[in-house]
């Protein structure tokens, strides 16, 4: 059942995309291996650890085809995301749980929403999963000069939703993510089972998203200023 979330609050939720918004890893690795197979070329183990843990298309194609010319390397980067989307079309469902509902939910609350994130093209997941009209702001890795972990990204998406950082909850899954949003100034939520080793010790994990939780932690952040 979906969570409603009916009181408009001051504060803005900025999201990350890749293991929060959408279960997006195992897709990125199937288009970097279709994309790098039709090059034929391989696709190392390096690469795929750089993948899982979220790390930006320059940098996973540097890895992975070191040697390889900057002409090259560009059309391996430009035909990613065609590759991404070509997969997503025959994909039931990438969502994270709760993902959508939680969108939805906060949408109806009027309480503004961005993504922050690395990723070259998030849009292409957004429209899949039916929140890309509800967000008020999009950062993308074209957006900064720097990838999280600087906080150029968060920074950004707050300027962009006309709020005070120290006045948003971000939510990530990953160390460069958590810091970049710390750096920031803002409340951060990590989503996840287990608590990992980066994290501070008196952080609150979420489990899964939710909009009343949400909610919760967006006026704790309020309280805090």
């Amino acid at each position: 059942m979906a969570t409603t979330a009916p009181e408009m609050t001051t504060g803005g939720v900025l999201f990350d995309l890749d293991g929060v918004l959408v279960d997006s890893a195992a897709f990125h690795l199937r288009a970097y291996e279709r994309v790098f197979a039709e090059a034929g070329l391989p696709f190392p183990d390096v690469a795929r650890t750089a993948v899982t843990d979220g790390k930006a298309r320059s940098h996973v194609i540097d890895l992975a085809a070191p040697s390889a010319t900057p002409g090259l390397k560009r059309n391996l980067a430009d035909a990613k995301p065609k590759a991404l989307e070509a997969i997503l079309r025959d994909a039931s469902d990438c969502s994270m749980p709760g993902a959508t509902e939680t969108v939805r939910a906060l949408a109806s609350a009027r309480v503004p929403m961005a993504v922050v994130t690395n990723s070259l093209a998030p849009q292409i997941w957004l429209r899949k999963i039916g929140v890309a009209t509800q967000m008020q702001a999009v950062v993308t890795g074209e957006d900064t000069s720097s990838p999280k972990p600087s906080p150029e990204g968060y920074l950004l998406g707050a300027s962009r939703l006309g709020l005070d950082p120290r006045s948003c909850l971000a939510i990530e899954d990953s160390c460069d993510g958590w810091r970049a949003a710390k750096d920031a100034g803002m409340q951060v939520a990590v989503l996840g089972n287990r608590t990992p080793e980066w994290l501070d010790t008196e952080a609150e994990l979420m489990r899964r998203l939710d909009a009343s939780e949400v909610l919760r932690r967006l006026k704790r952040t309020a309280a805090r200023r």
